[in-house]
């Protein structure tokens, strides 16, 4: 048996592979052989019977080797290629109007950073992602330990920190905290089976980026992570990751999602720990009345409605830009644009759903879900149905930062069906210890 296992381990090509197959067909044969020594066959006649069953070992590995190999999903790289053309041209469209002389040297600026992004999703796509849940701890103490050392290097911008500038290029703290969510699922999963212990240590590690997003101050990220987090160990609960009763669970974190905001609230205006524009801005979300820019406003569905005031660079470019759309190109244009970026989102959802381990399957639906929530409320801003906070639409909207974070989060979901048919689930549980 060995002998044979030898030969057809040599016919798969890719070696994180091998040790999917040899378990897979090891478990064959042995079974084969137990069922060979109840119908009377001696030890070495059952093996021998067992292995000539399973065939000719070159052919056998061939055949294997066809379906542990480490695959690409065309279908978002493809979808991807498409929204980042349209981003190039739509940046170098909003640039020559905003700034007919110089805007198009700031469209190649854009251009430079989607090729950088897309350079960075391949390469992050040829890693394998169970390193995050091998090294899941250590990942997030150095994250964490990098975010407090740039923080306190950021420079102030409007009175908000979160801002790195180097020579002429400036890099957003912000975009970086996009990373937590599939950094916390790999989390979760290294928690798995700890019970009520695993829960409470689970939600423990949520309150440092939050925190961080309010020091910029940027109330409405912190609780966008907050919220992502709990989707994530509400979904590690339901699926019965900590082994513990999933309604009691489920009932006591999203009263914790309704109850912490607003003890939060509480606090900042009960011991007056809010600056006076903030307390504006908050009785401004409060108040319901959203007066902010519209992509129905003066706009028609095909054609160009109403000018817009270009003064508002960067806004047209980034937060706004389905509201620039929408203004010189129709309602139509615009909602065409973000249904495009919705059906990458979901598709990468999908997509992550395909994975054979459940820390491949939660890193996956991680990072789609880092690309979901800025996405929609994005469109919501723009419809005027949201406050206006500081968002972006992923792939499309002009911010170095969130462009460059956006395809590694991509890349996460591509490497999730990379290794789709290589990492079995035993494989990823070496990422967590032992439960006694």
């Amino acid at each position: 048996m060995e002998e044979y296992l030898k030969t057809l381990l040599e016919q798969i090509r890719c070696k994180k592979a091998r040790n999917v197959v040899e378990e897979e067909i090891r478990g064959h044969l042995e079974e084969q052989i137990k069922e060979n020594k109840m119908a009377g066959m001696d030890p070495k006649e059952a093996e021998k019977a067992a292995v000539l069953d399973m065939g000719d070992p070159v052919q056998t590995g061939i055949s294997l080797d066809g379906i542990h190999r480490p695959r690409i999903s065309w279908k978002l790289v493809i979808l991807v290629g498409v929204i980042s053309l349209l981003s190039i041209l739509i940046q170098t469209v909003i640039g020559i109007s905003q700034d007919p002389a110089g805007g198009l040297a700031g469209g190649l600026n854009h251009d430079l950073y989607v090729l950088m992004g897309f350079a960075l999703m391949i390469f992050v796509y040829r890693l394998d992602y169970s390193f995050l849940g091998r090294n899941i701890l250590w990942i997030i103490l150095g994250f964490f330990l990098t975010l407090l050392i740039l923080r306190s290097l950021s420079m102030p911008v409007n009175g908000s920190y979160g801002w790195i500038v180097v020579g002429g290029a400036s890099f957003s703290l912000r975009a970086l905290l996009y990373l937590w969510p599939p950094f916390y699922g790999a989390l979760l999963y290294k928690y798995y089976g700890q019970g009520y212990k695993g829960i409470l240590k689970s939600f423990l590690w949520v309150l440092f980026p939050v925190w961080y997003a309010y020091t910029f101050p940027d109330i409405s990220l912190a609780f966008n992570l907050f919220f992502a987090s709990m989707i994530l160990l509400s979904l590690a609960v339901f699926s019965g990751w900590f082994q513990i009763k999933k309604g009691r669970t489920l009932a006591a974190i999203w009263g914790g999602v309704l109850l912490l905001p607003a003890l939060g609230l509480l606090w900042g205006v009960g011991f007056q720990k809010f600056a006076d524009y903030q307390i504006a801005r908050l009785n401004f979300y409060l108040s319901g009345d959203f007066n902010t820019t519209s992509m129905l406003a003066d706009s028609r569905w095909i054609g160009k409605g109403k000018p817009l005031d270009l003064t508002m660079d960067p806004k047209y470019s980034s937060g706004y830009m389905l509201s620039y759309l929408s203004a010189y190109y129709g309602i139509l244009a615009a909602l065409l644009v973000a249904a495009l970026v919705l059906v990458l989102i979901f598709a990468a959802i999908k997509t992550s759903g395909k994975g054979k381990n459940r820390l491949g399957k939660m890193i996956g639906f991680a990072s789609s879900l880092s690309l979901l929530l800025p996405a929609g409320i994005n469109i919501l801003v723009n419809l005027g149905l949201f406050p206006a906070v500081n968002t972006f639409l992923p792939f499309l909207s002009k911010g170095n930062s969130y462009l460059l974070v956006s395809y590694v989060l991509l890349g996460l979901i591509l490497s999730v069906y990379r290794y789709k048919d290589i990492l079995s689930e035993k494989a990823c549980q070496k990422a967590r210890p032992a439960v006694k």
